[in-house]
């Protein structure tokens, strides 16, 4: 079965088909490193996590890129409420947020920060001056719409409806059109750290260090950019000008997604507003798949109106799933290793299993409805009670129920970490079994190292030696 995603540039859900078959680039934009993250971004990366995990589970290698944006006027307003500098405060909060993301389970190949990718921002700034999309004025540099013919094309508005996008920026009258955007800003219009450039002292503009940073790590076309539904205008819409008129690929990006906003007392969750539940909080009270349990109740899509009522339930049934399959284990380690033969309740079971299996990969076929997925792993757990119950169960059923319980809570990232999530308690050591791995081979010891290999696989984890060194889930 195809997959099939809801494409924000054409408003509709598409068959997902990748730029190169077996592989997929995904661009996920991240965090301003100010403040804790709140559960309306942790909705998004969850989200995104989510689909990732799908996306591996249907065999394809995928790559994502989540960048840290630590160059920015509010990390600098941050510093002087402090009494720190600007660097400070963005270590300080880019710690805390890979944090988090480590507790959620949620995971990248790159996490890039926008000070580490300068130089590759003014390349790109220079080449979008040298073919005319650009221009410089008292410092600044600026993006010139009106040279975009497909400007608007992601937010379907029309150039001439616009707006000027920053009402914050200081030299507003260096602008040709009060609708283009900045991609260099003087030092005079900044307090934080600042670089030298051709056009003088100053710092990158917000968009740029996206179309950047995705463009230096995952190539001038990727499958998948990702965000909350507020970035669509103007922070995409920037990055797809920037990008499509810089590299001439057209449409840079295939699929365009988008999360919707979480909401608390029907109103949005912003830090702006001061109305945000951190997700370094949460977490003190609840264990991490829970919030994703959360999460993946609610169409990415859609929507998510947090209360503690809807938290509540998200333990509920998490607890639920944690049960069943320590009840399963149990059950397992409590029979004899020769199996029985199949009943014909044993084979109803498995057959409605299955079935349940193919309903769960159906509603992730479709894009990616978590609600839809999760009832069938639901349905799973309480087949798998009954099953219990009955007092005659086989050996084979038990582990089927535990491997595709396992497998799908896998893929919504709410199997409990003890069951062998890739942040499991035991990841400390399964690093240092790996780490020894690589002394053997280094040794040339190699018929013992791959039988480390074989041994670490059977525990559930899989190996993957690639030019970068070892990679394991």
């Amino acid at each position: 079965m195809s997959i099939k995603l809801y494409n924000s540039l054409t408003n509709k859900k598409e068959d997902f088909k990748p730029v190169e078959e077996g592989k997929v680039k995904m661009y996920v934009c991240g965090q301003t490193v100010y403040d804790n993250m709140h559960i309306g971004h942790g909705r998004t990366y969850i989200s995104f996590d989510t689909i990732r995990r799908y996306l591996q589970y249907r065999g394809y290698d995928v790559e994502t890129v989540i960048n840290i944006t630590d160059v920015n006027e509010k990390i600098d307003k941050r510093a002087k409420e402090e009494g720190n500098s600007a660097k400070e405060i963005a270590e300080k909060y880019t710690r805390i947020n890979l944090e988090d993301f480590k507790s959620l389970g949620i995971n990248a190949e790159a996490y890039p920060k926008a000070s580490e990718y300068i130089e590759e921002m003014k390349e790109m700034i220079e080449k979008l001056i040298e073919k005319g999309f650009a221009y410089q004025s008292d410092g600044n540099v600026f993006f010139d719409v009106k040279k975009f013919a497909d400007y608007g094309k992601l937010s379907n508005q029309k150039l001439e409806d616009l707006k000027s996008e920053r009402d914050d920026i200081m030299d507003m009258e260096s602008k040709k059109d009060q609708r283009d955007f900045v991609l260099w800003r003087s030092r005079d219009d900044y307090g934080g750290p600042t670089w030298e450039s051709p056009w003088g002292e100053g710092v990158p503009g917000w968009h740029i260090e996206c179309s950047a940073m995705s463009s230096r790590l995952l190539g001038e076309k990727i499958d998948i950019h990702g965000g909350g539904v507020d970035l669509v205008f103007p922070h995409h819409e920037d990055e797809i000008a920037q990008c499509e008129a810089c590299n001439d690929k057209k449409p840079w990006v295939n699929y365009w997604m988008h999360s919707g906003l979480v909401r608390l007392e029907d109103e949005k969750m912003s830090k702006s507003l001061g109305n945000f539940v951190s997700t370094r909080e949460l977490l003190k009270n609840h264990r991490p798949e829970v919030l994703r349990t959360l999460v993946v109740s609610t169409h990415y899509r859609k929507p998510l109106n947090y209360s503690e009522k809807l938290l509540n339930q998200a333990e509920k049934n998490f607890k639920t799933i944690e049960n069943v399959l320590n009840s399963l284990e149990a059950e397992i380690n409590s029979k004899d290793i020769i199996p029985e033969k199949l009943t014909d309740n044993d084979n109803k079971v498995r057959k409605k299993l299955f079935d349940k299996k193919k309903e769960f990969e159906k509603a992730m076929n479709n894009d990616f409805n978590t609600p839809k997925a999760l009832k069938e792993l639901l349905g799973i757990v309480k087949l798998a009670n009954k099953y219990l119950k009955s007092g005659k169960t086989n050996l084979n059923v038990l582990k089927t129920l535990l491997s595709v319980l396992e497998e799908l809570s896998w893929v919504l990232g709410v199997l409990p970490y003890s069951q062998g999530s890739e942040i499991s308690p035991n990841s400390y050591l399964v690093e240092k079994i790996l780490e020894l791995r690589e002394e053997v081979r280094e040794e040339g010891e190699y018929e013992l190292a791959d039988r480390i290999r074989e041994v670490v696989e059977k525990s559930g984890v899989k190996v993957e030696d690639t030019d970068k060194g070892v990679k394991w889930s």
